[in-house]
């Protein structure tokens, strides 16, 4: 074989491409990693130094599995670090009990039998000094919530993978990839790669790269913002959790001051819809630094207001929100995970071996027929 063929080629080396680049090279395939910016970057979906993880899962209870695999892969991880890279803070969730949120919290929690402590607006005060919530609101803790450091996750399972023999190229942009009757060809901005097989994780890049999907993806660029935190009930040293408030049309989320960088948070819902990653906008949109403002002053009364900095992802959105975890259509030798809708991340670990069981077994153990691409199989061919 030519020197540029390997058993594997992975398109993406952010979240879960990395973790894929790992899992390939763990099973010991000859694998090929390609990004079009250096390991870590910041200028796409998998940046801004922390991403939640937690396990009652409000957006769908079939989550909840591959969530207990992705823990126990997320903790193995971290042991193989100097960093930390998974920090147990637990998660404060919060809003009205007919609201989105809390209904699937309590849908998740009954479908796993899993443990949330229920708490009124009176009580989180108290369980949680800086922290208020309406009174007609409740809240539940999931002892299980935490911190993911994201650039670090990234680092190490790239790390990993160069250990045990994977390739990294980046820097190089994918400008075509092919099937032929015998291997699948990757053209770059500087050079073709061949492999037997293909997994793409492209992230805000689906569009252009899976074309089968696009119709049924969009971006959204969303806003993280950072605030000085002037009270120690903030730090995360002192048990500050992890948390997300729905008010309105709004879902906040946040995290404790880890450094001084001070408290982030973020507006789940919302954004602005761009038509390309390269549309995306990174200066301060007012309204949403006002409304992640008003909702500190209300739900972190006693927090700093001074802005400390900001910076912007994407969101790949799918028309459901779910996944879009499998095969290419009509070519299993390629794999695809994209459309992760804002809520990937905290999976990544999980989907890059599912990933690894696609492209070597042809097929996982894992359970993502709810998230298989076939379910977008009426639209039109590109």
């Amino acid at each position: 074989m030519p020197a540029n063929h390997y058993d594997c080629i992975v398109i993406g080396a952010g979240g879960i491409g990395s973790a894929a680049i790992y899992h390939l090279a763990l099973r010991g395939a000859r694998v090929l990693g390609i990004d079009q910016y250096e390991i870590a970057h910041d200028k796409g979906s998998s940046h801004g130094e922390t991403r939640a993880i937690r396990l009652v899962y409000f957006e769908h209870p079939d989550y909840v599995p591959l969530l207990r695999r992705a823990y126990e892969l997320w903790e193995d991880l971290d042991e193989t670090s100097d960093v930390p890279l998974f920090i147990k803070t637990g998660i404060l969730q919060a809003g009205p009990e007919n609201g989105e949120v809390l209904s699937g919290l309590l849908t998740a929690a009954a479908a796993h039998d899993l443990p949330m402590e229920r708490l009124t607006a009176a009580d989180v005060p108290h369980r949680f000094p800086g922290f208020s919530i309406d009174e007609s609101d409740a809240a539940f803790f999931d002892p299980h919530g935490g911190i993911l450091r994201v650039e670090s996750c990234i680092r190490t399972h790239i790390g990993l993978a160069k250990s045990l023999g994977a390739s990294i190229v980046s820097s190089e942009m994918v400008r075509h990839w092919y099937p032929t009757r015998d291997k699948i060809t990757v053209e770059t901005s500087r050079s073709t790669y061949t492999a037997d097989k293909l997994v793409i994780a492209p992230g805000a890049w689906a569009q252009r790269l899976l074309p089968r999907f696009s119709p049924h993806l969009h971006i959204r660029q969303k806003s993280l913002f950072w605030f000085d935190n002037e009270d120690d009930c903030y730090f995360i040293e002192n048990n500050c959790p992890v948390f997300l408030f729905e008010r309105g049309e709004h879902t906040f989320y946040g995290f404790p001051a880890i450094d001084e960088s001070g408290i982030k948070v973020a507006d789940h819902a919302g954004g602005i819809t761009i038509a390309s990653p390269e549309d995306l906008d990174r200066h301060v949109r007012t309204d949403e630094l006002e409304a992640v403002s008003l909702m500190l002053r209300h739900n972190l009364p006693q927090a700093s207001h001074q802005l400390n900095r900001h910076t912007t992802c994407m969101y790949t959105m799918s028309e459901d929100g779910h996944f879009l975890v499998g095969h290419y259509p009509e070519m299993p030798r390629v794999s695809v995970v994209a459309g992760l809708s804002g809520h990937g991340f905290k999976f990544a670990s999980v989907l890059g071996e599912i990933m690894a069981d696609l492209t070597l077994d042809g097929r996982t153990v894992h359970p993502i027929e709810f998230l298989s691409p076939e379910r977008f199989e009426n639209s039109t061919e590109p």
